[in-house]
């Protein structure tokens, strides 16, 4: 096994790494629709156990179980879903409300936790292809922001733009610097003074431009200098783990 490496929220996942170590820290939290099938598994047992998620984010998850497991119980947490897998060492760092377990993520591989990110990834696509369809929620709206963050060849870049688009989960700008989907960026704005983390969950190219999908990692954020509608807002994304 390669050297273990800190995750830093600000970054990106080092290439090569084969394993990756989590600190603690605060991450939007989402509830997958369907939600993947969990199993977690105590050092000292043979058998996993069947658990039911309820949210999840890079950083750990809530299970719902009538197991009952002390603080800082280390265990194995398996994951599946429309034939993926994903498994992570874990600890116990809540207990309740009843029958419930905050979990924190310690470790996993790589690749798994890439695909963890492509999950969260898919899901905030479908809610920012859902408000571009919805009327009121699509706004055509120029507004000047900064994209900033890593390209294709690992360099820092940093690009001023203008967005065509707006809605509660992002915006569609116009890029130079080559991006691909599921990465994770940083917008900025001059004229809220606010700065908020993205994922890519669009792209296209026309004359030699990107046009890129942004979607924020918690939506409905004060960031847009216009109110969008309050049926938007999904309560549990200002939770965080």
């Amino acid at each position: 096994m390669g050297d273990q490496i800190q995750r830093k929220p600000e970054s990106s996942e080092t290439q090569g790494s084969q394993h990756v170590r989590f600190e603690r820290q605060a991450n939007p939290r989402y509830r997958l629709s369907p939600p993947p099938e969990v199993e977690i598994l105590q050092p000292d047992k043979r058998t996993p156990v069947r658990v039911s998620l309820r949210d999840i984010s890079r950083g750990g998850c809530y299970i719902e179980t009538k197991c009952e497991l002390p603080l800082e119980t280390e265990v194995t947490v398996t994951l599946k879903r429309n034939g993926d897998r994903i498994r992570a060492q874990a600890r116990v760092v809540r207990v309740g409300p009843p029958e419930g377990l905050a979990l924190q993520f310690t470790s996993m591989e790589a690749e798994e936790f890439r695909r963890l990110e492509t999950w969260l990834s898919t899901y905030l696509k479908a809610n920012w292809a859902a408000a571009n369809r919805r009327k009121g929620h699509r706004l055509a709206m120029q507004i000047k922001v900064k994209v900033s963050g890593y390209n294709g060849e690992g360099a820092r870049f940093a690009e001023d733009t203008i967005t065509t688009v707006i809605n509660p989960y992002g915006c569609l700008v116009s890029l130079r610097t080559a991006v691909k989907k599921g990465q994770r960026l940083v917008l900025s704005s001059a004229q809220t003074k606010k700065a908020v983390e993205c994922y890519v969950v669009h792209h296209e190219v026309e004359n030699k431009e990107s046009r890129v999908g942004l979607a924020f990692t918690v939506p409905n954020q004060p960031f847009w200098p216009v109110d969008f509608p309050s049926t938007e807002r999904a309560p549990h994304f200002p939770d965080q783990k």
